[in-house]
């Protein structure tokens, strides 16, 4: 019969042989197995096509040792660097959701890869899964020597930079008083970003804080203030009698009649670095010779 007349007396609908379908899924599950045995071959465990606990266990360490994301998840960047080239994501499959239920009957939610735990084996502490003390301090220096600022917050920057990718901001709960000097410095850091990357303006950040630039000592001023530190804006000739004399703690001030800059827990809050850095923020540091050294007291 012609295709045409078959149409017409169907209704337009024309059944697929039961085992063509059958045979195109066999073939599709057939490809998948085949991912898994190369897959397992790279990574030198059974053969056997089923990405299983072991399988999953083997990918994790690959991950690590590799500077990847140990999520367990053959994604395109570990396929790429496997060498298996393009295909689908190879996973685990789980049965039931992804949460589960503890004795109060409360839904907990399973945290995959990028979480706190991937962030403690990127820095090299215990992966205990509890963002603590010890993970906030190794976090800290992990940041100063990678030219970020050491404020102990996984945030974008700080995740792209780990390769942890998208995800939450990972920080320590309840760190830092409102009126401590951990929550100042806090503050100071989080202003400071606020206008990192705004456009040089002399004069800038002197008659208003919300200003469309900000000049060196404007700059300074502007964190201060948010921080708690600053009532007024100062110029650099000003910041030369602020605070104490010599070098803080976490803060410093450097400041002749000319210009001024700042230094927090090593790293430069400078305009002059927005040609080098494309931010006020850079990990290189400048001669302190002919500037007058300050700090805010305590800090």
């Amino acid at each position: 019969m012609a295709v045409a007349a078959m149409l017409a007396l169907t209704g337009g609908i024309v059944a697929v042989p039961v085992e063509q379908a059958d045979a195109s899924t066999k073939a599709s599950a057939s490809s998948t197995r085949g991912d898994v045995r190369a897959l397992q071959r790279k990574l030198g465990v059974a053969a056997d096509g089923v990405f299983g606990p072991a399988t999953q266990r083997a990918v994790k360490r690959w991950q690590r040792r590799h500077g990847l994301v140990a999520d367990g998840i053959v994604g395109p960047q570990t396929r790429s660097a496997m060498g298996l080239g393009s295909g689908p994501v190879l996973k685990r499959k789980r049965s039931g959701s992804r949460t589960r239920r503890g004795h109060s009957g409360s839904q907990r939610r399973s945290h995959g890869g990028g979480g706190v735990r991937s962030l403690q084996r990127r820095i090299g502490v215990p992966a205990d899964g509890v963002f603590g003390p010890g993970t906030e301090a190794a976090l800290k220096r992990w940041q100063a020597a990678h030219g970020l600022v050491p404020d102990g917050v996984a945030g974008p920057q700080t995740r792209a930079k780990l390769g942890l990718g998208s995800g939450p901001v990972l920080k320590r709960r309840g760190r830092g008083g409102g009126g401590s000097g951990g929550g100042r410095i806090h503050r100071l850091i989080r202003a400071a970003n606020r206008i990192a990357s705004a456009p040089y303006k002399y004069g800038g950040g002197h008659g208003t804080y919300h200003d469309s630039g900000y000049d060196c000592s404007g700059s300074i001023s502007y964190a201060l203030h948010y921080a708690g530190l600053l009532r007024t804006p100062l110029d650099s000739s000003g910041f030369m009698s602020y605070g104490r004399p010599g070098r803080g703690r976490h803060i410093t001030i450097y400041a002749n009649s000319g210009h001024a800059y700042m230094v927090v827990d090593g790293r430069r809050f400078d305009t002059s670095a927005i040609r080098e850095t494309g931010s006020r923020w850079t990990s290189t540091h400048r001669s302190t010779s002919s500037y007058v050294v300050r700090h805010p007291p305590g800090l």
